[in-house]
Parts: structure tokens; C-alpha cells; sequence
């Protein structure tokens, strides 16, 4: 399988971090309609979904393909794959305590975890951001419209290559 149909079956994920996301019925109707897209790509041909691993929307993206991942069509069946793409080795260590023992859990239910960076440096949000986009057809992200933000910066990035972007923020 060459680059370009890897592409063309792969989603990725950006959006905010937990203290932007709605709380209470908002979130719950939030990831109801993540779960409803992540089922329309996979309808659509997606098998393949890459997230950052930000704690927020990329652990709730992660998790909710996880869920996917554990469903079969026995008339359709399909493979699906998780890749979670870190930005470097520490990223979870100043996350809460719940966070971080989310982004534990998520991360050996992963197919790939592909990690860009040993340590922090100023341009690797960048570099995982631009890795994600440059491998995905689509993006599914939850954003604001906030001008300066990783989530901005990728939304940019996609938009460049043309990418499908679907924007569950209301």
C-alpha cells in the first residue's frame, strides 16, 4: 500500500485540552457526536486514526476509537487502527493525576505509539501537529475559532493541503 492510499484512510484528531472543553450535558453531547463522526469515517473507508495525545479532546478521541476498535461488523468486518503520535517522551508527566492515568491506560491499546522528540523543545507541538496532518485525508477537531493555538496551527496546517476538516465545536 503506497503513501497516498495510507492517507487517503487516515483521520487525525485536534482540539482543545480539558479547561476549554463544555463541561457537563455539553460534553456528553460533545462526545456523542465525536463517537457519531468516528463512525461515519469508518463508514466512509477511514482505518486508520492518529492522535496527539493531548490530554482533553486527544484522550477523548483516543478513547472513543478504542470503543470503536472493540465493535465488529460481522457483515462488514474491518481493521481499525489507533496510532497515537507524541511529540516527545515526557508529555504526560504534568498532566492531573486522572489525565495521567488516562493517557497510561490509552497508550498500550494503541496499534503504534510513535514518539518524535526524547525531550521537550519549542517546535515539537509543531512537529506532531505537521506529522498528523501530512499522513490524514481528514481532521476531526473541536475548535473555537481562538487564532493562537496548537489546534489553530493544525487546523491551518490542514487547510493548506486541502484536508477535509468537520469542527464539532458549537
Amino acid at each position: 500500500m503506497n503513501q497516498k492510499t495510507i492517507k487517503e484512510k487516515t483521520v487525525c484528531f485536534t482540539g482543545h485540552r480539558s479547561e476549554k472543553l463544555p463541561k457537563g450535558e455539553a460534553l456528553e453531547s460533545l462526545q456523542t457526536r465525536l463517537a457519531d463522526e468516528i463512525e461515519k469515517a469508518i463508514q466512509d473507508g477511514y482505518n486508520t486514526f492518529l492522535v496527539g495525545g493531548a490530554y482533553g479532546w486527544g484522550l477523548m478521541a483516543a478513547e472513543e476509537v478504542i470503543k470503536k476498535k472493540t465493535v465488529i461488523d460481522l457483515q462488514k468486518p474491518q481493521r481499525i487502527r489507533l496510532i497515537a503520535v507524541i511529540p516527545f517522551e515526557e508529555q504526560a508527566v504534568r498532566y492531573s493525576l486522572a489525565d495521567h492515568e488516562r493517557y497510561y491506560e490509552i497508550m498500550p491499546k494503541c496499534d503504534d505509539v510513535i514518539t518524535l522528540n526524547i525531550h521537550y523543545n519549542n517546535q515539537c507541538y509543531a512537529q506532531r501537529n505537521q506529522y498528523m496532518v501530512d499522513r490524514s485525508n481528514r481532521v476531526i477537531c473541536c475548535w473555537n475559532g481562538q487564532a493562537v493555538s496548537g489546534t489553530a496551527q493544525t487546523v491551518r496546517m490542514a487547510e493548506k493541503q486541502n484536508l477535509e476538516i468537520i469542527n464539532l465545536y458549537e
